[in-house]
């Protein structure tokens, strides 16, 4: 089964509904113009766990027919004969000579085999392409090598970027120069980007840009930061819910990889939002242990506090930190508390 397959390279044990969706997309390209995509997916968990290959959640997200469990947990991924059979059969280049002994999935073995078709085929080609384009080319999805990237098939001494002759581009971040400071400040979300650009080109002190995080796109785009030559230091503000903490612990560990600095909290505007912001409940709520793992990225008491709002089904939306309040606060500089270079 494809999704079976995909579902191997899958970097961590668990995963979401909208992430299974994801991995189904790339499994079985074709799902996204049937009507019948929904009841497919839902056949393929029922035969994936009847074989052992999946646990789900009791809790189902009942929005449509037929319900579909809210997360996935899947065993650690093993090696079984067949599959050392399968890579043994097969006449390996020398660049991946190492596939005839490692322990690899048949999954695995699959996608190695479409690697090493085009490393016959275009072995001699001396083109660069990105990595979504290169992944689209040899192996019929953009979304593929991405979801390589944190699989042993990466490990030391095997698949590279180099090999494949790839790279990953950084999408575009969008900033406003405000100062001459080496602080980045990030904001999640459009208009509370554009309130602080207003009220920092005033007075910016050590923030010389101002960006727009857009949501996620931020947990790519943070590599961008790598062509600021000026920026020492990068702070974040975003909403107080699950994504909003997800995203820039994911950036900061995307940060960490590029050799870029690390992404802060901006903690003032933080402690701002959790003194004046009305909770939104309606939220799902999240496992306190959960919880303290996402505000983990925050620094105490902030933390804490975040994680109890998390755990309580409740969110912060960061637009509560809007003119008003922040203008009534701008003469005592409380809420630029993280906005100060660390050098």
């Amino acid at each position: 089964m494809r999704l079976a397959a995909a579902l191997e390279e899958w970097p961590r044990r668990t995963l979401t509904l909208t992430e299974l969706w994801e991995v189904f997309a790339i499994a079985d390209a074709a799902s996204a113009m049937r009507p019948s995509r929904r009841t497919d997916l839902a056949e393929a968990i029922e035969a994936l766990t009847a074989a052992g290959l999946i646990s789900c959640s009791h809790t189902k997200d009942t929005s449509a027919t037929p319900a579909l469990p809210t997360r996935l947990k899947l065993p650690a991924p093993q090696s079984s004969p067949a599959a050392a059979a399968a890579a043994q059969a097969i006449a390996w280049r020398p660049e991946l000579a190492w596939a005839a002994s490692a322990r690899l999935t048949l999954g695995q073995i699959g996608t190695l085999r479409s690697i090493n078709d085009w490393l016959r085929d275009c072995g001699r080609d001396d083109d660069v392409a990105p990595l979504r384009e290169r992944s689209l080319e040899v192996l019929g999805h953009e979304k593929r090598l991405d979801a390589l990237l944190s699989t042993s098939l990466f490990a030391p001494g095997r698949l590279t970027l180099d090999l494949l002759r790839t790279f990953r581009a950084h999408p575009p971040l969008s900033t406003r120069r405000i100062g001459g400071g080496p602080v980045l400040l990030v904001v999640e979300n459009a208009d509370t980007f554009d309130t602080l650009t207003r009220l920092l080109t005033a007075n910016p002190g050590d923030v010389g840009r101002v960006a727009w995080g857009a949501g996620a796109a931020f947990e790519a785009s943070v590599a961008s930061v790598l062509d600021m030559t000026e920026v020492r230091a990068i702070a974040y503000f975003g909403d107080l819910d699950a994504d909003g903490l997800r995203i820039p612990a994911s950036a900061h560990r995307r940060a960490t990889q590029e050799g870029l600095p690390p992404v802060r909290p901006a903690a003032g505007l933080y402690r701002l939002l959790l003194e004046i912001g009305a909770p939104q409940p309606g939220q799902t709520p999240v496992p306190h242990g959960k919880a303290l793992e996402l505000a983990g990225w925050l620094s105490e008491p902030l933390a804490t506090r975040a994680a109890s709002l998390l755990a309580a089904g409740c969110r912060l939306a960061q637009e509560a930190v809007g003119m008003r309040a922040l203008q009534a606060r701008i003469e005592v500089s409380e809420w630029q508390d993280g906005l100060a270079s660390p050098f």
